[in-house]
């Protein structure tokens, strides 16, 4: 529940037994005589409850800001990582293209040792066509 809806109901409720009371008060006046020390407690008591309502309402408003803020910062980082994170795609993309391997590169790295897997993805070819790269040429040299 959002908490200024949540201090609304308490400073109601709070008002509305403190107005209970001063019904209640004011019924017995009538049927007798209240002192008007009481009364004016009452009344006091309802000040520093409105004091405290204020405060903390200015409490939650501070806090509000601060999180508005923060969610603000977070939005800015947010779209600064996607703009990294694009032109870092585009950086892979032009490196990839660029490598362009042939039959020739698949047997150079299977001589010097490299697995059909690792052969695969150090080219970016797939490990069925490095195999098929590996059995003919393994063909053409018997």
């Amino acid at each position: 529940m959002d908490p200024t809806k949540l201090l609304l109901v308490v400073q109601i409720v709070v008002q509305i037994v403190l107005l209970g009371f001063v019904v209640f008060f004011i019924v017995l006046e009538r049927k007798r005589a209240v002192p008007t020390s009481v009364l004016d407690e009452l009344k006091d008591v309802i000040k520093q409850t409105q004091e405290l309502s204020d405060r903390f309402h200015e409490q939650v408003d501070k806090k509000i800001d601060i999180v508005t803020k923060i969610m603000d910062e977070l939005d800015n980082r947010i779209q600064d990582a996607k703009s990294v994170m694009k032109v870092l795609e585009k950086t892979t993309e032009v490196t990839r293209q660029s490598r362009q391997y042939n039959q020739e590169d698949v047997l150079r790295l299977f001589r010097g040792g490299f697995t059909p897997v690792d052969i695969a993805q150090i080219t970016g070819i797939p490990v069925g066509e490095v195999q098929l790269t590996i059995k003919l040429r393994d063909q053409n040299n018997s």
